[in-house]
């Protein structure tokens, strides 16, 4: 894999985050990508999450930046960390990391193999460039101002993309909020792709009283490379929307942008509806209920899971702890779509007094790790104490690293 190595500098405002640093323009045509939102045809249907391409105006930006006035002071907005199929990156080694330099500067580490930045505004500006409209192919030296959200869900992308441009003729505000699920209040409920509903309960989650209200932020999954300066100067948790997003997800679809595709082939005004995805065989143990429209239930579900974690497994909070970080949350979605799956609930078996059993545990051991093997230790601690699986099943080092998870007493 190779790699870009940039600076930049942090800003900080409500939405989240992001990073200001300049590109240059040859390097940005490699790694970023763009999908176009608009009404493919009479019913409505929609496709994408940007403007259509304008050929001529293409061409006049090409025109102008081989001009010896040629200048682009406003800032291309990338959101780092998303495939082209529109899945978060998980993979530490293909993820776009960030490295603190001192208390404002940052170095990012940019894999150029994989086209792993989605462009949320200036997809014109960037296109320019391209052979078809550029004579003067030395011009993709030009370094263009770039603001870099990290792990910013598709939802916020278009909210942020039409909160920008909605006020421009090209660009239709509601369209872009109807596709990513900002404005599901005003729409059927039968009309709610997987993606609008994890959006939807994350964001009540996080403003209405719940387990987790106010600790749901945009931000970057932490990197290795940060996790001492977030460990050091952090002084209440939180967890990225990506993260919540993600999870609630597992527990309806297989495939969120397969069942996106699929349902935006009617109105959501027509004949638009969840049973349009009830033909394809998809196993996540909270489906069904998506497919009754019984979202009462689902939410049900998640907020007592939640709430059982806040009085079990979250119920003292340690920084150095990964049971607030990603891969423990992670790895408790995880837990909760297993213990769905085998259906072991009942009114007395329930989350808190199986979540109980977990308390043995030290998540701030050294032994855990901010990464995909983390997660999956975890889980398998967790699992292994609710006896969902068997230790049989386990490889030695798995079990070791378990060990190592538990609580030391005084004595030791």
């Amino acid at each position: 894999m190779n790699y870009l190595e940039i600076y930049a500098i942090r800003v900080h405002q409500e939405l989240s985050d992001f990073y200001i640093t300049s590109i240059r323009a040859g390097d940005l045509l490699k790694f970023t990508f763009s999908e176009k939102l608009e009404y493919t045809d009479e019913n409505g249907k929609l496709k994408g999450n940007q403007r259509k391409i304008d050929e001529k105006r293409l061409k006049e930006i090409g025109t102008y930046i081989s001009s010896v006035e040629m200048s682009f002071p406003n800032s291309i907005i990338l959101a780092a960390n998303y495939s082209e199929a529109g899945e978060l990156v998980d993979d530490e080694a293909e993820r776009w990391d960030i490295d603190s330099i001192d208390s404002n500067l940052y170095k990012i580490a940019i894999p150029t193999d994989k086209k792993l930045a989605a462009i949320v505004d200036g997809q014109h500006r960037l296109m320019g460039f391209g052979e078809k409209y550029l004579k003067d192919q030395s011009k993709l030296d030009i370094e263009l101002p770039c603001a870099i959200f990290f792990d910013l869900p598709n939802s916020y992308q278009a909210f942020l993309f039409a909160t920008i441009n909605g006020n421009q003729k090209r660009v239709d505000k509601s369209l872009a909020l109807e596709q990513f699920g900002f404005n599901v209040e005003d729409e059927p409920q039968q009309t709610w792709t997987p993606e609008k509903l994890a959006v939807y309960f994350t964001r009540t989650l996080n403003f209405k009283e719940s387990p987790i209200k106010g600790h749901i932020k945009i931000a970057p999954k932490i990197s290795t490379s940060l996790k001492k300066e977030v460990f050091s100067s952090q002084k209440d948790w939180s967890i990225s929307t990506a993260t919540i997003v993600d999870g609630i997800l597992g527990l309806i679809t297989s495939n969120a942008k397969r069942d996106r595709v699929e349902m935006a082939q009617e109105n959501i005004w027509g004949k638009r509806s969840r049973s349009m995805v009830s033909n394809i065989r998809d196993k996540s143990p909270l489906r069904i209920q998506y497919l009754d429209r019984d979202d009462d239930y689902i939410f049900k579900i998640i907020f007592n899971y939640l709430s059982a974690i806040k009085e079990t497994l979250w119920k003292t909070y340690d920084p150095k702890s990964y049971i607030f970080k990603t891969v423990g949350v992670q790895a408790l979605f995880d837990v909760l779509k297993r213990i769905l799956q085998i259906n072991i609930l009942t009114e007395q078996n329930d989350f808190k007094s199986l979540l109980e059993t977990a308390q043995i545990y030290d998540f701030s051991s050294s032994a855990v790790q901010a990464s995909g093997i983390g997660r999956k230790d975890i889980r398998n601690a967790i699992l292994l104490t609710m006896e969902i699986i068997n230790q049989d099943i386990l490889t030695e080092n798995d079990l070791n690293k378990i060990n190592d998870f538990k609580k030391k007493s005084p004595e030791n």
